[in-house]
């Protein structure tokens, strides 16, 4: 080995703290072919290079800046910063003037460096790399040059453009790069892409790819642009904060966190898988906050909690699985701008949330989603929207909580399923116009759960199509403008539900215009509401009961349609009128809110019903039921009754039930025919003689 120590590590030491320049310019001898490995100069603790075949080592004995004029490592060689004399905890800068870092070999640290930087303005490559440090790791285009090096700080942005690709300067880790950092790892840089390698840090990876300031006095323009931030097929073993201002974020095709994500992006964030077999996976909790643009979580799997919120687009989640909570948030309003992301909450694909699913949305919320195939305002085809709703199915394992805060809707087009079920739309009005209100749903999805709750500014219910336009050209018009719906009932369908309990369905009585608030609701099986204060419910339950009851339902009217089986009003105090079409001969009869509800009305053959009630298909008729009969309790047994040998017993004909009753004398064993083995003895008049053992007197 070589050795190319000038002198000893104390008068080193000694003429570093008084003179702060360091050795002359030193050549490792790595980076043959590939620019080269020449140290300009070194100050602090730097006490000399040791050299090998293919390897060099830099030792120190106290915080030193290394100044290099070219820094490369080719595959086949190593670099090895040691801290020598004991000492411990150091910060080794680095800090490169030309080109671009190739590092295609391998870096090490040992254990008494504490902190481990490489500043490179040109940009960094790790290709195929291994790095192993047991302190902390930065790699960072950020100029470090005056920076002291027993006062870091990141530095101010030296090159933001690549001129010879026109892209960003950036720090690369590719193709099978592995890096272990004992401490803290992080990257600073204006454009970080990570593919195809594998990062284990103790204390987490922090990736930084700007400050605002920074990209003002650049080039904000070109970072809005382009992508800032990429890792794709990643293995990252520890925590991950990513810190994106301005940019883009994409995180993508088979990544796997083994520990929490918490990112913040100025402009689109992709956290996406392109299919089932390349899903990004996080085991921990995701924490993902933007400002602008589009979030999409996509193709993925979260053990914990996903929290992502949204101040100037919208948020979407598509084919994941939650191990716990979800909580979606978009704030601000702003008016119709096809220009823009407008505020959105979309829920589609094959979503599956292990613990609650919270949802609050300024304007829109949409429990699916579609593709639009024609956008009148980039068609100018006279304000017309066309697409098709896309396919999906939500489960929830605890509560949807979603609420539309300020002038969108909440619409459910595809199948969910939850513990309990609350909606709330809330509108807004500007310039005289009314922006949104509504819960809604297509004609098919079908929503099931426990318990429901239902509060809307307006109409509550299912779309119909029209000769003029069909269902999904409908919903994405109503979406993309925020349409408040219409007071007419021509487009109004049921929206469906699975059965349970409806614990409230809250709206208006009437609209601005006058009318009646209509909410139309469907159930596949047996229904009970207990909770209301709206104007007009529409209800239906094919074969099944509907049951309304309790003192907390108000409502203009309540109508049952369609084949309902049952409808049970069973509480004398109503404040509403009930229509539903008769049993008995199939009228449409109204029940006022004074008229009680009584077993002899509505099964006496002057009744409401048929006496021999029976629902053939193809009827539209409704039987109706009155309270539940109060059961007599049975009549309290003696538990010591009177001894008495002639006790009378009252006569069991059995094949003649309407035939009289008779008293009849007990009979003694003494009596018995040896033929007739039974307990009881059939008489000639057509009495019984009930048998008792012959008395024995002692």
């Amino acid at each position: 080995m070589k050795n190319l120590k000038k002198v000893s590590a104390i008068v080193l030491s000694t003429l570093f703290a008084t003179m702060q320049i360091a050795t002359a310019t030193m050549d490792t001898g790595l980076g043959a072919g590939n620019g080269g490995a020449v140290i300009n100069n070194a100050t602090g603790g730097f006490v000399g290079m040791d050299t090998g075949l293919n390897s060099a080592t830099l030792n120190f004995d106290a915080n030193s800046h290394v100044n290099w004029n070219t820094l490369n490592v080719n595959g086949n060689e190593t670099l090895n910063f040691n801290a020598v004399n004991g000492a411990n905890g150091l910060t080794v800068l680095n800090t490169v003037n030309q080109g671009m870092s190739n590092i295609y070999g391998q870096i090490n640290a040992n254990s008494g460096i504490g902190k481990l930087i490489i500043s490179n303005p040109n940009g960094v490559l790790f290709d195929g790399a291994r790095f192993t440090t047991a302190g902390d790791t930065m790699i960072t285009t950020k100029n470090m040059m005056g920076v002291d090096v027993n006062n870091i700080t990141d530095g101010n942005w030296g090159t933001f453009v690549d001129t010879a690709t026109g892209d960003l300067v950036k720090v690369q880790v590719l193709n099978n790069s592995d890096f272990t950092v004992g401490g803290e790892f992080k990257i600073v840089a204006p454009k970080i892409v990570g593919e195809s390698s594998k990062i284990s840090a103790g204390n987490g990876l922090k990736l930084v790819t700007a400050n605002g300031q920074d990209y003002l006095l650049q080039n904000q323009a070109l970072a809005e642009k382009k992508g800032v931030t990429f890792l794709k097929a990643m293995n990252i073993d520890g925590n991950v904060e990513i810190v994106n201002n301005v940019g883009a974020l994409s995180i993508s095709d088979g990544t796997k966190i083994d520990g929490d994500l918490n990112a913040e992006v100025g402009g689109l964030g992709l956290i996406y898988g392109a299919d089932e077999n390349n899903k990004v996976e996080i085991t921990g909790d995701a924490d993902i906050k933007a400002h602008g643009q589009q979030l999409i979580l996509r193709n993925a799997k979260v053990d914990g909690n996903v929290d992502m919120s949204n101040d100037g687009g919208y948020v979407e989640i598509n084919n994941v699985k939650v191990g716990k909570d979800a909580n979606l948030t978009t704030t601000g309003w702003q008016p119709i701008n096809h220009k823009k992301f407008n505020h959105f909450v979309h829920v589609n694909g094959n979503t599956d949330i292990g613990g609650d699913l919270n949802i609050e949305s300024s304007q829109n919320i949409h429990i699916g989603n579609y593709k639009v195939t024609n956008d009148p305002y980039a068609t100018g085809s006279a304000n017309k929207w066309e697409g098709n709703l896309l396919p999906g199915k939500l489960t929830v394992g605890g509560d949807i909580n979603a609420k539309v805060t300020d002038g969108g809707h909440v619409m459910t087009t595809i199948d969910t399923t939850a513990k309990n079920v609350n909606y709330e739309a809330k509108s807004h009005i500007e310039n005289g116009r009314v922006y949104g209100g509504n819960i809604l749903s297509d004609d098919k999805a079908t929503i099931t759960a426990n318990t429901y709750k239902f509060k809307s500014d307006g109409y509550i219910g299912g779309i119909k199509s029209s000769d003029a336009a069909k269902v999904d050209d409908k919903i994405i018009h109503l979406m993309e403008e925020y349409q408040f719906i219409p007071d007419d009932t021509s487009s109004h369908e049921y929206m469906n539900i699975n059965g349970g309990t409806i614990s409230k369905i809250e709206t208006p009585k009437k609209s601005a215009a006058g009318n009646d608030v209509q909410v139309y609701i469907k159930s596949n099986n047996d229904l009970l509401v207990n909770g209301a204060n709206a104007g007009v419910i529409n209800l239906v339950a094919p074969d099944k009961k509907i049951t309304v009851t309790g003192p907390n339902v108000h409502a203009k009217e309540i109508n049952v349609g369609g084949r309902t089986g049952t409808l049970q009003l069973d509480f004398p105090s109503r404040d509403f009128t009930t229509n539903y079409t008769n049993i008995k001969d199939g009228v449409v009869k109204t029940i006022k809110p004074t008229d009680e509800i009584t077993y002899e009305l509505t099964n006496a053959p002057e009744g409401y019903n048929a006496p021999d009630f029976k629902q053939t298909d193809g009827t539209q008729t409704t039987y109706l039921v009155g309270p539940d009969r109060e059961v007599p309790p049975p009549p309290e047994e003696n538990p010591n009754p009177p001894k008495d040998d002639n006790v009378r017993v009252k006569n069991w004909v059995p094949d003649d039930p309407m035939k009289p009753l008779v008293n009849t004398p007990v009979a003694f064993a003494a009596d018995l025919d040896d033929d007739d083995p039974s307990p009881c003895r059939k008489n000639v008049d057509g009495s019984v003689t009930v048998v008792r053992a012959y008395p024995v007197v002692k």
